[in-house]
């Protein structure tokens, strides 16, 4: 297929609904960019749902597949696992966020890659923060942070990852830090006169404000967002900001304007399908109805939202809901449906219990498993080589023979730099030691090794520090497979101190302001 059938797959029916989609990719010259600026179009249009965005991001996977573009494939999967997210699918989103920063690093000194890492490792914290594994979520935002510098644009990049730290420290209620980062968000969307940025960030202040109890603030932030939201034509931030406005005004009891605000953001949810936020709403809808002592509106509502919940699993939610409802029926002294709603209780907390742990029995597993990849624990079946690392027993049983020889070849070499320095005429012995070198091909050995699992790493580090030396690239490799630096002194053969110079010498060459480590391990 060359260019113009790729551009007419956009006046198909499928794109009906972004009547100037078939204009505006039409721009473009490559099936890269075609396909890139499709990605972007269909993720930021207001014009369609979350479940037609989801389709249409699919049916340009396909394309980018078919067309054999990784670039494209990568950032089409990236925004893929952010709105199923959003949309609260989170089966194989931990399996397919590794799939994608395996995607990114084999392609990682093409232009944007090292964004699109930065926005995957980011995601994925967040995921593992919704598992409340925030500990786990804070190493992959670390993991992002490190690469923030080598951004060619870091503008959007360092938004949404200081927005994600925000986001996990609120969890663990590290409020400090966490109005950290949200002021670095606002520093820098302000420095952009980007206001609609900042509209989330009132968001997430408003609902903790809400949940302390500091109702006037939280209104103060809400409308401030929504002003932002009306100047500039935003749709998507609406009706989360009319549900906080709705709970503000739910805590103030003034049930009005409670309901008001909450009719609107149901409404607008269900016009752009997200029907994971539907039940969290009909939840305040309710708790406002009975709070106002409107008793039999409040139980149809608690009604709707146990059957919209069965799809989306929220059974804490499903519990708080069945409370109320036993609460309202003992009060109304109906004891048959007191007695059927302890029941509905009993089935929910065992469910929840049973989804828990198999939430959190198969995330850890998903964790542990890309985990052990990452850190070389996990064996490598590679055809002909079938390395093997492991970290916990044998210390590491990489090529372990290659790297021996090799260090038994810098120290052969160290032997010839002495002797020859001495000016001594043991002529025989230095030939000895020359041809003792030529013949050992250890490193080689290793190299080919090591390129097999990272076949971009090197290309990539020698293109950002082209000074770098061949000594000071070899101690890439060994912080890269996860050596420590006694194990790397060892196989060099040089002090712990020569190692921490190299270490030194390459952070400065790579102009890095984060961790080392961090950072050779993240690419």
């Amino acid at each position: 297929m060359n260019r113009t059938e790729l551009i007419k797959n956009f006046k198909s029916k499928a794109f009906k609904d972004l009547p100037t989609i078939y204009q505006q990719i039409k721009l473009f010259e490559s099936s890269k960019e075609i396909l890139y600026n499709a990605n972007i179009i269909i993720f930021q249009s207001s014009l369609i749902n979350h479940k037609k965005r989801l389709s249409l991001l699919k049916i340009i996977n396909d394309l980018s597949v078919q067309y054999e573009i990784p670039f494209c494939i990568a950032h089409n999967l990236t925004l893929l696992i952010k709105l199923n997210r959003e949309l609260g699918v989170k089966k194989n989103l931990i399996k397919d966020s590794h799939k994608a920063i395996d995607l990114w690093r084999s392609i990682i000194d093409e232009p944007l890659a090292i964004n699109g890492l930065i926005f995957t490792y980011t995601d994925l914290g967040l995921l593992f923060s919704d598992f409340n594994l925030n500990l786990l979520a804070i190493k992959y935002l670390d993991k992002a942070s490190s690469l923030i510098d080598e951004c060619e644009n870091r503008y959007n990049p360092s938004v949404k990852l200081n927005v994600a730290y925000s986001i996990v420290y609120d969890k663990m209620r590290k409020y400090k830090k966490s109005k950290t980062h949200y002021d670095k968000v606002i520093k820098l969307a302000e420095s952009k006169n980007d206001t609609i940025t900042i509209i989330p960030i009132l968001i997430n202040k408003a609902n903790n404000l809400i949940k302390r109890k500091k109702n006037n603030l939280a209104k103060e932030k809400c409308e401030i967002a929504l002003r932002i939201s009306k100047d500039n034509n935003d749709e998507i931030y609406k009706p989360y900001i009319y549900h906080s406005l709705g709970k503000a005004y739910l805590n103030f009891k003034d049930f009005t304007k409670s309901k008001k605000y909450l009719y609107k953001a149901l409404d607008l949810f269900d016009n752009m399908n997200i029907v994971k936020m539907e039940p969290d709403v009909l939840y305040d809808i309710g708790l406002s109805l009975y709070s106002n002592n409107k008793t039999s509106d409040s139980i149809q509502i608690f009604k709707t939202l146990l059957r919209k919940n069965k799809k989306i699993k929220n059974y804490e939610l499903d519990v708080k809901t069945l409370k109320i409802l036993l609460e309202i029926y003992k009060k109304n002294k109906n004891h048959k449906l007191y007695l059927s709603t302890i029941d509905k209780l009993n089935k929910s907390l065992e469910d929840s219990l049973k989804y828990k742990s198999k939430i959190f029995s198969d995330t850890n597993i998903d964790a542990l498993e890309y985990l052990s990849n990452e850190n070389n624990i996990a064996s490598r079946k590679e055809n002909d080589l079938k390395i093997k690392l492991d970290i916990e027993s044998n210390k590491r049983k990489l090529t372990t023979k290659a790297l021996v020889s090799f260090s038994e070849r810098e120290f052969l070499k160290n032997i010839i730099n002495k002797l020859s320095n001495q000016n001594l005429t043991n002529n025989n012995l230095i030939k000895l030691c020359n041809d003792r070198m030529m013949h050992t091909k250890n490193w080689d050995v290793f190299m080919k090794l090591f390129n097999d699992i990272h076949p971009d790493f090197n290309r990539y580090i020698i293109s950002k520090a082209i000074s770098i030396s061949e000594s000071e690239l070899r101690v890439c490799n060994l912080i890269k497979m996860n050596f420590s630096t006694l194990e790397t002194a060892e196989i060099l053969a040089i002090t712990i101190r020569g190692v921490e110079q190299h270490r030194y010498r390459i952070k400065k060459k790579l102009k890095l302001k984060t961790d080392l480590t961090v950072f050779l391990q993240s690419i």
